[in-house]
């Protein structure tokens, strides 16, 4: 951006600067301490700004109310959550960086009302995206240190999933957590079995079902092959299989409009046999 005549049409907070560029563009620029002491028509220090982003038309509205009620800290808190993000990896766009400081500040804003909202799919994203979860604790510690607030661990699991946003879309990651949760819940209770999350043989259906998930999702099903005798054996190990697999497809077939066909089932069995 550069240039000395980069100028300030509005100020938010002591992070948060909205300019028109040199090139007659409006944009939202953030930076530690970028709108301390400003206002309206002075001129920005374009060596402290670290985030620079062109919203347009509805997000641009969205962008400039959500600032508008936003803590500093909060931004603080999250240009360093983005900055750990991007050493990791993760290239945030923009509007995954907009949701993820709003999330902040609501999160913020619950805990002082002392109202908990549970993360009903915590343990799977702790199973699934072990990475990004583990980003998400160090956002909690993050928060903590600028905000001085103790936020719940569910937090981390819902900052794990705006970090996931970044490289797949948002709604395939919720819907293979979903997938997964409900199938869980499926084999459990077919089979009136607890599953020890830790052990390596659970670890492996969970691995399983993602990626079977993944390839639902996908439209990329394995093809059919004629599997013998070897189906039918593993079928008639336990006297739940045949249950746990229809049940498993009509949830597939009414929540995703998906079909398992022989062979998706076939490898079910091999991972079920290990912990049933």
């Amino acid at each position: 951006m550069g240039g000395s005549d980069l100028r300030s049409t509005k100020i938010f907070n002591n992070s948060a600067v909205a300019v028109i560029t040199p090139d007659g563009r409006e944009a939202i620029v953030l930076g530690n301490g970028i709108g301390f002491c400003k206002r309206p028509g002075d001129e920005i220090d374009d060596s402290k700004i670290q985030k620079v982003y062109y919203v347009q038309d509805e997000m641009q509205i969205k962008f400039q109310q959500m600032l508008k009620d936003v803590q500093s800290c909060v931004m603080d808190a999250a240009e360093r959550i983005i900055a750990m993000a991007e050493e990791n990896g993760c290239s945030m766009s923009s509007q995954a960086t907009i949701s993820l400081i709003d999330h902040i500040s609501f999160a913020i804003e619950r805990q002082s009302s002392g109202l908990f909202l549970p993360n009903l799919l915590l343990n799977e994203t702790k199973m699934l995206y072990p990475k990004e979860y583990g980003l998400g604790c160090q956002s909690l510690s993050i928060i903590q240190e600028c905000c001085d607030v103790i936020l719940p661990e569910d937090e981390a699991g819902y900052i794990a999933m705006h970090i996931i946003s970044i490289s797949v879309d948002q709604n395939a990651a919720y819907d293979v957590l979903k997938f997964v949760k409900a199938a869980l819940d499926i084999i459990k209770k077919t089979y009136a079995v607890m599953l020890d999350d830790e052990s390596i043989d659970a670890m492996r259906l969970i691995t399983h079902l993602k990626f079977l998930a993944q390839r639902m999702f996908q439209d990329h099903s394995w093809e059919d092959t004629d599997m013998g005798g070897m189906y039918e054996m593993l079928l008639s190990r336990h006297p739940q299989n045949r249950l746990c697999l229809e049940r498993l497809d009509v949830y597939c077939r009414k929540s995703f409009g998906c079909v398992l066909n022989l062979q998706e089932k076939f490898y079910l069995l091999v991972h079920l046999t290990k912990i049933v």
